[in-house]
């Protein structure tokens, strides 16, 4: 036996109960006796597995029947340790390491929430069910119903108007009129605007209706502009990298709690959510293209950005928090304005 004992406790196999012992190592022997000097347990050093051991804690030794023996000693290493464990703590002492762990990681989860996900969300869309994108669709809508819209004011005539002139739009763009339905609503929350969910439905408020009443043709670009939302997958985007940042997060941080719940949608993070720059710039093209293509202006598109634009600013001190962070990620309005008044087809 070594000529020093190594005191600590010694826990029972998968028990929490413990007795303090010593530990007496002899070649490649180790020995654990109690305050009595009976022994408690003979082990060779081969069956025996080393914890790895952290800076400030004790190096646990893990015997095969499944009991463990903790040194009192945290600053204690066992002499075999550097064969078996002794490069990982090395590697958990070398400050250099460490301040470059604390510099990379952040790096690292940077390019994966925000260049490798929305890639792969890219390329993912194409692999979502319809029954899926229509499930996301119905319960965001709900969800939206109950926080931030009422029945919609209009007149029937009205409606019926606008619903002509869309059923009209749809089937010059040879577009699905089952995919793609429109709906009216009143809304405090949202005031003068249209949103598009994943399923193709295309949400309008009252105040946008009223706010273009004069001007049928930027009414039809903002239409165009939602439907160039679903052309181009965006909600369902937003849905692939949300979801994949859950599962990123939750890989992190041992919780995997709430990822269904994000696949197929949820309306409050619908409100909270915004389309990228990119997004809007690609639906903006959209709509003027299309707009084109129907015999229409691409300063229709200007026009209806602008009278947008004039009506947030006259509503500016009335708008939440949230709604303000929302309009805060779109493409400023002049540049989107001048964008359009510049469109040239190629």
């Amino acid at each position: 036996m070594s000529n020093y004992p190594i005191f600590g406790c010694y826990y029972y196999p998968n028990s929490s109960q413990y007795i303090k012992s010593y530990a007496y190592l002899s070649h490649e022997q180790i020995t654990l006796v109690d305050s009595e000097n009976t022994t408690l347990l003979s082990s060779t050093l081969d069956d025996c597995q080393l914890d790895s051991p952290l800076p400030g804690m004790a190096s646990e030794l893990n015997f095969a029947d499944g009991g463990r023996f903790v040194p009192q000693d945290v600053e204690f290493r066992w002499p075999f340790t550097l064969k078996k464990h002794g490069l990982s703590e090395r590697l958990e002492k070398n400050k250099i390491l460490i301040v470059a762990s604390v510099l990379l990681i952040p790096l690292l989860l940077w390019l994966i929430l925000y260049r490798l996900i929305p890639s792969v969300a890219v390329y993912s869309v194409n692999l979502a069910p319809a029954s899926t994108i229509e499930t996301m669709g119905k319960q965001t809508l709900s969800v939206i119903e109950k926080v931030a819209l009422e029945p919609s004011q209009l007149s029937t005539n009205k409606q019926s108007e606008i619903q002509q002139q869309w059923r009209l739009m749809l089937n010059s763009l040879n577009l699905d009129s089952a995919k793609f339905r429109l709906s009216f609503y009143q809304s405090d929350y949202f005031s003068a605007n249209a949103f598009a969910l994943p399923n193709g439905r295309v949400v309008v408020t009252d105040e946008l209706v009223e706010l273009l009443k004069n001007e049928p043709d930027a009414l039809r670009a903002i239409l165009l502009h939602e439907i160039g939302h679903v052309q181009h997958h965006h909600s369902i985007r937003l849905a692939a990298q949300a979801a994949a940042s859950t599962v990123v997060f939750a890989v992190i941080f041992g919780d995997l709690e709430g990822i269904l719940e994000v696949v197929l949608g949820s309306g409050s993070s619908f409100l909270q959510q915004a389309f990228s720059r990119d997004m809007e710039q690609e639906a903006d093209e959209y709509a003027i293209k299309n707009l084109l293509k129907l015999g229409y202006s691409n300063h229709d598109f200007a026009d209806a950005i602008e009278a947008l634009e004039n009506n947030l600013k006259a509503q500016e001190a009335t708008l939440d928090d949230t709604w303000l962070k929302y309009l805060s990620t779109h493409p400023s309005s002049q540049e989107r304005i001048e964008y359009a008044r510049q469109y040239k087809p190629l």
